[in-house]
């Protein structure tokens, strides 16, 4: 009888503890509104001195990508989980977050960037992207 009692009750902690760890972790959640008819770039900058902070919807940070394709907040969030509520009719390719640290390794900024279209126009800028770099010719080498 104890034993079954023993048993039961490290089922029970064994389980509470499951539970407590499978909580939502405490990194912060941001929205992506890719409003319809956006297609190309998007690029958010945080930790922007002197710019906006990000919007906030109950517990989650939201953007919504302009025309422009370019939005610098002072917001710094560190590897957010991220979601998107794309209304355009492109998919989302080539999603990068980066962070940015001092020497000592304080965090002081990051970006998040990706591409909305075909993947046809995603190719297109992927290339447009690596001529952009340019390869060095032998004129420009003896120039």
């Amino acid at each position: 009888m104890i034993r079954r009692i023993t048993l039961l009750c490290l089922c029970a902690t064994y389980l509470l503890s499951a539970v407590a760890c499978s909580k939502r972790a405490s990194t912060p959640q941001l929205l992506v509104q890719i409003p319809p008819g956006f297609s190309g770039n998007f690029v958010l900058d945080m930790g922007v001195r002197g710019a906006s902070p990000l919007q906030k919807k109950g517990e989650d940070f939201v953007v919504t990508v302009p025309r422009s394709g370019k939005v610098e907040t002072s917001t710094f969030l560190q590897q957010p989980n991220v979601a998107f509520k794309n209304g355009s009719d492109g998919r989302i390719w080539g999603y990068s977050q980066s962070m940015f640290t001092t020497g000592d390794g304080i965090s002081i900024g990051g970006k998040i960037e990706f591409f909305v279209g075909t993947q046809k126009e995603f190719e297109a800028e992927q290339n447009k992207k690596n001529k952009s770099w340019g390869t060095p010719t032998l004129e420009s080498v003896v120039s």
